[in-house]
């Protein structure tokens, strides 16, 4: 049995990703995923006009994905992203020149270095 009760929704070699609605857990980040580009981007427009700074990446390969996103800070400073997964990526790692899923502070991207233990 999966320890939610839910199988995972992606299963790689060290690394599983659970869609749970209900679970106690420490919060590292908040996730919305839509299905396309414009989508992220049409979030983008609409979380500045509201007067949140956003952080966007693009074609980032992160946590076995290919993505689009936006960050943003909630209103308890927790993190925020909106994002696509384009395709699916061998790797946990970020690549190329793209933050491993990066969070905004202060408008700015704060790179996080992949690790063995990965990078989300």
């Amino acid at each position: 049995m999966a320890p939610f009760g839910t199988e995972p929704a992606k299963l790689r070699d060290g690394y599983a990703n659970f869609a749970i609605t209900e679970e106690p857990t420490r919060l590292d980040h908040l996730g919305v995923e839509v299905g396309t580009t414009a989508e992220v981007h049409t979030a983008t427009g609409r979380l500045s006009e509201a007067g949140l700074a956003t952080t966007e990446e693009n074609d980032t390969t992160c946590c076995y994905a290919l993505q689009d996103k936006v960050w943003v800070h909630g209103p308890g400073q927790e993190f925020w992203e909106v994002y696509v997964v384009k395709a699916d990526a061998d790797t946990l790692t970020k690549q190329q020149n793209s933050a491993c899923c990066a969070t905004p502070a202060d408008g700015a991207v704060v790179e996080q270095e992949a690790t063995a233990d990965g990078c989300c």
